[in-house]
């Protein structure tokens, strides 16, 4: 008498290490893609290596099949890498001086964000500053909050004071 006896395909032992937290713009590659096995196989990864993701903690899946499908059954694992915000810059050269009685303008407020966003001044435009040394405060807010954190800077400027004239 013969009796059939159903064997089982092994499980594959995948292992897959948390990568280290990395910063938007950094597209996926094999530094955060190195899934291993304890049998020869392929890997194929979502999403795939070159990919840039949003900020945030998004899950990386990695179907594995090995080269012994026979034997070994096909795997998956995944994995959550954190993705930090860029902190945005501000380029704001120290503005010259100017006199009392000059209204500030396009001139003096005149930052430049990294990335495409919103400028707000403090003081603002049109603002006539008291004469010695002044603040200027720049907040900075792009439009992309997703993968951007906002940034502020300021600046210091002279204000001159005006030298009264006499007439006799």
């Amino acid at each position: 008498m013969d009796v059939q006896i159903d064997v089982v395909k092994a499980a594959p032992v995948i292992t897959w290490n948390k990568p280290a937290a990395v910063v938007y713009t950094t597209a996926l590659s094999g530094v955060q893609l190195n899934a291993t096995a304890n049998v020869p196989g392929t890997f194929v990864y979502t999403p795939a290596a070159g990919t840039v993701l949003n900020a945030g903690v998004p899950t990386l899946h990695v179907d594995f099949t090995p080269s012994d499908g026979v034997n070994y059954s096909t795997g998956s694992q995944e994995v959550l890498l954190k993705i930090n915000k860029i902190t945005s810059t501000i380029n704001w050269p120290v503005p010259a001086g100017i006199t009392y009685g000059t209204a500030l303008s396009g001139t003096q407020l005149n930052a430049v964000g990294s990335v495409a966003g919103t400028m707000v001044y403090t003081p603002g435009a049109g603002t006539v500053l008291d004469g010695g040394t002044q603040t200027l405060h720049a907040e900075f807010t792009p439009n992309d909050l997703i993968n951007y954190n906002p940034r502020t800077r300021d600046v210091v400027i002279v204000v001159a004071k005006v030298t009264p004239t006499v007439t006799w």
